[in-house]
């Protein structure tokens, strides 16, 4: 009989959702974050507040400020990490033997598929701001 693992994505997820929840401090959430009765919504971005007391729902107007915002950060980590890969994939080949140089080329041809793959996200979303029209902000 197969016995069936827990995959380590979902540990992964669990945590970080419960950090989130264990680690949100009590003055970030107002007293209406929390309603009675069946049927009621919770508006979060009215109920969480930002380091400054301002809550989420008057600096980011729109769900797509937000997701701009973090969209943009995640290009500029990602692209950090590629600069770290070619740096350690050079690193490799340069101290490395026979066997250690393919691992080396493994890791630059991935960094460099990467690359590749968030510069077409870029230019794919700027075509579409382009043909559409839309108000895309970065």
């Amino acid at each position: 009989m197969r016995k069936l693992r827990f995959p380590a994505i979902f540990f992964v997820i669990f945590a970080l959702i419960g950090s989130v929840l264990l680690f949100t401090p009590k003055s970030a959430l107002a007293a209406n974050c929390f309603p009675q009765g069946a049927g009621s919504a919770v508006d979060l971005g009215s109920c969480l507040t930002l380091q400054d007391g301002k809550s989420v729902s008057t600096v980011y107007k729109t769900p797509a400020d937000l997701v701009n915002l973090v969209v943009r950060n995640i290009f500029i980590v990602a692209g950090l990490i590629l600069f770290m890969l070619i740096i350690y994939s050079g690193f490799i080949f340069i101290s490395g033997g026979e066997k250690e140089v393919t691992k080396a080329k493994d890791i630059l041809t991935t960094a460099l598929i990467g690359l590749l793959i968030m510069f077409a996200a870029y230019w794919i979303v700027q075509i579409i701001k382009i043909v559409t029209g839309a108000d895309i902000l970065f």
